[in-house]
């Protein structure tokens, strides 16, 4: 598919003592007013000896964002930066958040060399992410497998002889109830599988383990599973009949307002491509047991008008061509201090079952890169699982 990616530019932006800045470049951050002049030169001079001394997450793992933060680039930075998008993202957790996570923030992105380094550049697929999981589906049923759409586990348990796992599909739609599988009813019989890769939320892997298979695990695995928790996902997305503002993405550093970034993806590819159409998406991290999560979206809309309008005082709902509401339990995990030591691993010690999801893509924690490489190694420990299965012991 090599002609599939297309690289496009980047534009950054952060909303910050009532107007938006741009904040992409060294430059970018020369310019931002709400801070100092001396905090701009601190925190740049401190970032750029991150991404050029720093390659590996370790000497971050187990210090909070907020302490290293203050103590290198200075309290102003944290209470009008970090501070503040920490706190949009992770709630009550940001004054724990491992500093290894903005490491990765700070340096992923920033590994390009020469005169492309001045500038962010996005991969983006041609035609859509429909047309890569197509090609995925076609191989995989040109290689003999099966791709069964709308089927997702209710039960997962231990063949009756040993040998293999069972899993119990369940009726289609069931995925419209949520992530627990108890909800869900069972459609036709288990099948029986050599292997599992389970790729759910950690736990939607709990509530799918059959009570006997759950005793299978030694240690505290599952512990180790049931400590990782998530930020709740909500994203408005609203189709416009015209632009909103200059930039794709914009972070919002102020905690008075009731949304926490605005992506206007048609400031990234051009409407044309889209009909014409334009799309911004007003994005949200909140707890479980938000309020907002109750909302649909045009309530949602009603409470996030105002803040609209206050980064761009010309928007009116009549903008509004057309809005739709998502929502996603298991979005962010929440990365906090000494987390590598609490990570579980792919392996379950369940031979033939194995466990990849987004709370063990360490130090990054989304992405469909760091997706893609987790999906490489839950391959390879699978392969490992099942090869000590069919190893007789005393041989090598």
């Amino acid at each position: 598919m090599e002609d599939e990616i297309e690289w496009r530019e980047s534009s950054v932006g952060i909303y910050s003592g009532g107007r938006t800045y741009p904040f992409t470049t060294p430059l970018d951050l020369l310019r931002f007013r709400p801070l100092s002049i001396r905090a701009r030169l601190r925190m740049g001079l401190v970032t750029l000896l991150i991404q050029r001394r720093y390659r590996a997450a370790e000497p971050f793992e187990h210090v909070s964002a907020r302490d290293w933060v203050t103590r290198t680039m200075g309290r102003e930075v944290w209470e009008k930066v970090w501070g503040p998008l920490l706190r949009d993202k992770f709630g009550r957790y940001a004054d724990d958040i491992a500093m290894a996570w903005l490491w990765s923030k700070l340096t992923v992105r920033r590994q390009i060399k020469g005169k492309e380094a001045r500038r962010e550049l996005l991969g983006y697929p041609r035609h859509s992410w429909e047309t890569l999981f197509s090609r995925l589906r076609d191989r995989i049923e040109v290689a003999g497998g099966r791709v069964m759409i709308d089927r997702p586990a209710v039960r997962i348990s231990a063949a009756p002889d040993g040998a293999g796992l069972d899993v119990l599909p369940g009726a289609p739609e069931s995925f419209r109830r949520g992530h627990d599988p108890g909800s869900f009813e069972a459609d036709d019989d288990a099948e029986r599988y050599d292997g599992v890769i389970a790729t759910v939320p950690s736990d939607t892997f709990l509530n799918l383990l059959d009570p006997a298979l759950g005793n299978a695990f030694e240690g505290d695995y599952l512990e180790r599973v049931r400590g990782g928790c998530y930020q709740t996902a909500i994203c408005l997305l609203l189709e416009l009949d015209r632009q909103f503002g200059r930039f794709y993405w914009t972070n919002i550093a102020d905690l008075e307002m009731p949304f926490i970034g605005l992506i206007e993806h048609t400031n990234f590819v051009e409407p044309e491509r889209y009909g014409g159409r334009r799309f911004l998406y007003v994005a949200n991290y909140v707890e479980p047991e938000d309020p907002r999560l109750a909302m649909d979206a045009d309530e949602l809309f009603a409470l996030y008008e105002p803040g609209l309008r206050r980064i761009n005082p010309e928007f009116s709902r009549d903008w509004v061509l057309a809005r739709w509401l998502h929502r996603e339990a298991a979005a962010q995990p929440v990365i906090t201090t000494g987390y590598v030591d609490r990570i579980p691993s792919l392996e379950t010690g369940v031979p033939g079952l194995v466990l990849a999801n987004t709370t063990q893509i360490y130090p990054e924690d989304r992405g469909t890169n760091y997706s893609v490489r987790l999906g490489d190694q839950a391959a390879a420990a699978l392969e490992a699982s099942l090869a000590r299965v069919r190893t007789p012991i005393g041989t090598s």
